[in-house]
């Protein structure tokens, strides 16, 4: 079976062939990794009531988990601007309403930190070079390949490398809507509060870009090749800020309308 994907945008036919890439990490309690943000791993409990309990291996009938994770520290996540705004905005209402499309233009670039100081910063140049073939192209989501897949650990108190200044600003000049990465956050781990690529990215609260997301923690496989795609944008139906997702890659080839 062949899955053959045919996408008009922007005086342009992306077309793609093939099965689609999975780049998401998953909330894993059994091995506790990845984990983020000082909140240790996710866990999974057996249900312990009257007597009863929730394993098979201990004598129940059936496994029945209480499962503790948070979506911002324990995998792949797509988040909206109610993670660092004081409003109801939940992501699960972007993927219903539709303002989070199933099939999304993409550029998958590779963006390999760079030593600054004592921290490790994605460059705004990463991005630059692209800049002409994204004015012409107009993909609606970015996806930046910062590591080199070991993405499963404990990120911590690492102080991991997040964006350069400016950097969201250029995506958004760009009109880019979905910014992904394989990062704990766009922003530095510690930076008092601060979080300037989020709220650049996210739009002022006067006038925020709708339907704007990030996503992070993803693993984006190093034998990938960088470029064009389709990104399918599968997100968890939960009602809040963030939801655990499943971005799927599908590499593209573009060509302009006859």
């Amino acid at each position: 079976m062949a899955l053959r994907i045919e996408l008009d945008h922007a005086s342009h036919v992306w077309r793609s062939t093939g099965n689609g890439v999975d780049l998401s990490v998953p909330v894993n309690p059994h091995s506790g990794l990845p984990c983020a943000w000082y909140r240790g791993p996710a866990t999974a409990e057996p249900v312990r009531s009257n007597g009863w309990v929730g394993s098979v291996a201990e004598g129940g009938s059936v496994n029945f988990r209480d499962v503790a994770f948070n979506p911002h520290a324990h995998g792949t996540h797509t988040e909206t601007r109610e993670h660092v705004r004081d409003e109801f905005h939940p992501v699960d209402a972007l993927a219903r309403s539709g303002a989070l499309p199933f099939l999304v233009p993409s550029l998958l670039i590779d963006a390999h930190p760079e030593s600054v100081e004592d921290d490790w910063v994605v460059p705004l140049s990463a991005l630059a070079r692209h800049a002409p073939w994204m004015r012409t192209h107009q993909p609606s989501a970015v996806i930046l390949r910062c590591t080199h897949g070991d993405v499963q650990r404990d990120w911590s108190q690492t102080n991991p490398p997040y964006l350069d200044a400016g950097f969201a600003e250029e995506l958004v000049a760009q009109g880019v809507q979905h910014l992904l990465l394989d990062l704990p956050s766009v922003d530095r781990e510690v930076d008092g509060g601060e979080l300037r690529a989020h709220h650049a990215f996210f739009g002022p609260v006067s006038s925020p870009r709708e339907g704007a997301t990030i996503s992070e923690l993803l693993c984006v496989p190093i034998g990938l090749q960088a470029g064009p795609g389709l990104l399918a944008m599968q997100v968890a139906p939960f009602v809040h800020d963030a939801a655990p997702s499943r971005p799927l890659w599908f590499p593209a080839t573009i060509e302009a309308h006859k």
